[in-house]
């Protein structure tokens, strides 16, 4: 019999950790279990992508951070008609919803899967630890989540498990031309050093202090690139514009050609507050581009300092301009080392093939403690 797993998301919007879920909804089907995914909130691209695709999705149609108790109501009927061997919840909302419903709808395994070391509030930390004895396993992306989660009494530390992202390496080559045509389309100079920024224009992202940072690099011929979209976008215009870099800052938008920018930058660059495990480190990592990163989450353990790279701590415009400029000092060969030695490390550790059997290596082991049965048949998925 095949076994049904339902996996339950806040959104399938653009985020970092919507397209982690997609990639295991993919491996999943790969390894014969039935699936389903559900997003609280109405659709965004990534998972309109993925439902013409043919990716079972249902979105349950909430706004985000509202009670509803009618979305409720169809949650935990959606759970009863399908009953599934094992429910997964991704993100804040979702766990917390995964639990009550999944308990109260007779779910035989609830696994929730926390993203950050921040839940946003003590409230909702307060809810989490009400909750927790729900679950019968938590995964995070990152050892320092992990960590992070078990001081804080967030989850008993036998319950948490790391899984850590995965990335698609092979959707990050790119070849030689797609450097000059990204140049090319943007006005950049054969001698300007560009940084590449990519993230959602948001609080986490602490733009302000990138922006900081890299105004005393503006002197030599450098261009700061900024991928993503957000409700910040003026107010860090208009801070670029009083610190004088305007001309040298470039908003992108929302970009698909994530592999395209990556070749053009000679750098790239994280300035969060927090993360859990950023896949956009992954990314420039498995595109061998040296990157400089804040200290949070789980970046310590994908950057190597001085290897692959350069880590500093949050909030500290000054040591991030400085790690900036020791990159761009270094020759094109030594960058390139170091880009390579990072792609390695990801080649190693973060593959998606690590990243799935890690999941289905954990399934096995919870479907087995309860009970069923792991061999799956080529039945049609239902």
């Amino acid at each position: 019999m095949k076994r049904k797993i339902l996996l339950l998301s806040t959104s399938l919007g653009m985020g970092g950790a919507d397209r982690q879920i997609l990639y295991l909804a993919n491996a999943l089907l790969d390894h014969q279990y039935a699936v389903r995914l559900v997003s609280m909130t109405p659709l965004g691209e990534m998972g309109h992508q993925a439902l013409a695709g043919g990716l079972p999705i249902i979105s349950l149609g909430m706004d985000r951070g509202k009670a509803d108790w009618p979305a409720f109501q169809r949650m935990v009927s959606l759970l009863r008609e399908w009953q599934p061997d094992l429910l997964t919840s991704f993100m804040y909302h979702a766990n917390l919803l995964g639990r009550v419903a999944g308990k109260w709808a007779g779910v035989p395994l609830i696994v929730t899967s926390i993203r950050s070391e921040r839940t946003g509030s003590a409230s909702r930390d307060w809810l989490m630890r009400l909750t927790n004895w729900i679950d019968h396993c938590c995964t995070t992306n990152s050892q320092q989540v992990a960590d992070s989660l078990g001081k804080r009494g967030l989850l008993p530390t036998e319950k948490l498990r790391v899984i850590p992202n995965g990335v698609d390496i092979a959707a990050l080559s790119a070849p030689a031309s797609e450097r000059y045509r990204i140049r090319s389309e943007l006005g950049i100079a054969p001698a300007e050093f560009v940084w590449l920024a990519i993230g959602r224009l948001l609080p986490q992202k602490d733009y302000p202090t990138l922006l900081e940072a890299f105004q005393p690099l503006a002197g030599a011929p450098a261009r700061l690139l900024v991928a993503g979209r957000g409700p910040l976008l003026e107010e860090l215009r208009q801070q670029a514009q009083q610190l004088g870099i305007a001309s040298q800052v470039t908003f992108l938008g929302v970009r698909e050609d994530i592999a395209a920018l990556l070749a053009a930058a000679d750098g790239f660059v994280l300035s969060s507050a927090w993360e859990g495990m950023p896949n956009v480190v992954m990314e420039a990592l498995a595109a061998a581009t040296p990157v400089v990163a804040t200290q949070v989450g789980g970046v310590s353990e994908l950057v190597q300092p001085g290897e692959s790279g350069f880590t500093v701590p949050a909030r500290d415009p000054r040591a991030l301009s400085h790690n900036m400029r020791q990159l761009m000092t270094l020759s094109i060969e030594e960058r390139g080392q170091m880009g390579l030695r990072g792609r390695h490390h990801v080649e190693a550790h973060y593959g998606l093939g690590a990243m799935a059997d890690r999941w289905m290596a954990l399934y096995r082991e919870l479907l087995m403690e309860k009970g069923l049965s792991t061999t799956t048949s080529m039945i049609e998925n239902a």
